[in-house]
């Protein structure tokens, strides 16, 4: 049977929430015309983009329904960042990062800060 070191797992689950909490904010300033810095190390683009969908009481009827009675779709509007081209040894760094928080387990607190 496998095994799962709650102690990690807790480390690995509140650092997830703390970078995705950090990414969301990044993403937030890029969209609002932030700066970026280190451009050529990847490619980040602000991509616009648009779709359309019923309202909530529109998609409860069928398709069908929906053309014979004139129902239109609404178009929304939103923007999302892609990041294209991410360096190779970028992965290596990520996989050095939790193969060293792995074997912190069973050392203190201090380790794992440094």
């Amino acid at each position: 049977m496998k095994t799962v070191n709650a102690k990690i797992f807790a480390l690995k689950y509140k650092l997830i929430k703390k970078l995705t909490d950090s990414l969301n904010k990044d993403k937030e300033l890029i969209k609002n015309g932030a700066e970026i810095t280190y451009k050529n190390y990847c490619k980040i683009q602000l991509v616009e983009c648009s779709r359309s969908s019923y309202s909530k009481q529109d998609q409860k009827k069928l398709d069908e329904y929906a053309k014979r009675n004139s129902i239109n779709k609404q178009i929304t509007y939103y923007k999302r960042i892609e990041i294209d081209g991410m360096p190779i040894e970028l992965d290596k760094t990520i996989n050095d990062i939790i193969s060293i928080i792995n074997s912190t387990s069973n050392t203190n607190n201090k380790i794992i800060k440094q």
